[in-house]
């Protein structure tokens, strides 16, 4: 190999890693900043509120890093998330109920409503981005059905525990968090299911041909998604100690920035649970610092905004230089 060709690779390989590693690069560069810009972000009452604000979307971050790596989309999380919300908050009502029983119930709608979505789409072959759309004003109306278009409040103790409460000098949603995280990472790493995910997301067609059941594999993706929001549904609501029929309904384009940021292609292949954190850390990031610079809430919505769109141009712009490596091997 002539030198010119060497420094090209050289100039591709080190552009592939920044692309590759771009949440980490962003935590440390946002972390950097505002540790300059003011004084209270390194405190540690204020990195355990970092810590607890992105864990909820966290959490169904790992459910959104399976569904896109295996070449899906559901936009109907956020309302899903709402409305497990309100069946949480009319289950606490009787007391006779207890927590373990809400809490099977939650995951059980959750997972059957995920799955729901990714039957239809499969058994009318239409594409999951219409048939979440439609589900999503489903959850609405549902939820407002449920609860009147008002709050509830009196949540169990159990649903309580989990968006307030401590194990030790931890917040419970952090530890949470991390056990979602590492569960998410051995599935895609130790598993068979985790390749077949990956599978079906780089080329469904190749994945039949092998043996692999794609209907059954989103089927399941999106029904391990489901659980993912009912989990957070009961963690948000805990947090403010009522359920709420806005909680949750916007969340959906920050988590999914957050997962091509943190280096899962929206065209699938490809994922990474712990890149996923990081993506999360970043969103966490921006919120976080514009609050203690006392920036307003309408600047924040702008930001990420542009984070978004940036997110979707580095997704585009890694498959067009990773194309142009395969190309030239």
């Amino acid at each position: 190999m002539n030198t010119s060709a060497k420094k090209k690779f050289s100039k591709d390989d080190i552009l592939v890693f920044f692309l590759k590693n771009r949440s980490l690069l962003l935590v440390l560069i946002f972390s950097a900043l505002l540790s300059i810009s003011t004084s209270t972000f390194l405190t540690y009452n204020n990195l355990m509120s970092l810590a607890r604000q992105i864990s909820a979307n966290c959490i169904i971050g790992v459910g959104y890093t399976l569904l896109l790596a295996s070449n899906s989309v559901d936009l109907s999380a956020g309302y899903m998330m709402c409305m497990i919300g309100i069946i949480s908050g009319l289950l606490s009502q009787n007391e006779a109920i207890p927590f373990v029983a809400i809490l099977i119930i939650c995951i059980l709608v959750g997972a059957l409503c995920g799955s729901w979505n990714a039957f239809i789409a499969n058994k009318f072959n239409l594409p999951p981005f219409l048939v979440t759309l439609a589900m999503q004003q489903i959850f609405r109306g549902t939820l407002m059905l449920l609860s009147n278009g008002s709050p509830i409040g009196g949540l169990n103790e159990g649903i309580i525990f989990m968006g307030q409460g401590y194990v030790g000098p931890i917040p419970f949603p952090v530890l949470l968090m991390v056990c979602f995280i590492i569960v998410g990472a051995i599935i895609f790493s130790r598993t068979q299911f985790g390749r077949d995910v990956i599978a079906v997301g780089g080329n469904p067609e190749a994945a039949r041909v092998s043996g692999i059941s794609v209907p059954k594999t989103r089927v399941l993706v999106s029904a391990l998604l489901g659980v993912t929001i009912a989990v957070t549904a009961l963690v948000s609501c805990g947090r403010v100690a009522s359920a709420q029929t806005t909680l949750g309904g916007d969340t959906v384009m920050d988590i999914i920035a957050a997962v091509v940021i943190g280096g899962t292609p929206m065209g699938g292949g490809s994922g990474t649970v712990v890149g996923t954190l990081f993506g999360c850390l970043v969103i966490g990031l921006i919120s976080n610092g514009l609050n203690l610079l006392r920036v307003s809430s309408f600047w924040q919505m702008v930001s990420k905004g542009v984070i978004i769109l940036v997110a979707v141009i580095l997704d585009v712009y890694s498959e067009r230089i990773y194309e142009r490596m395969r190309n030239r091997d």
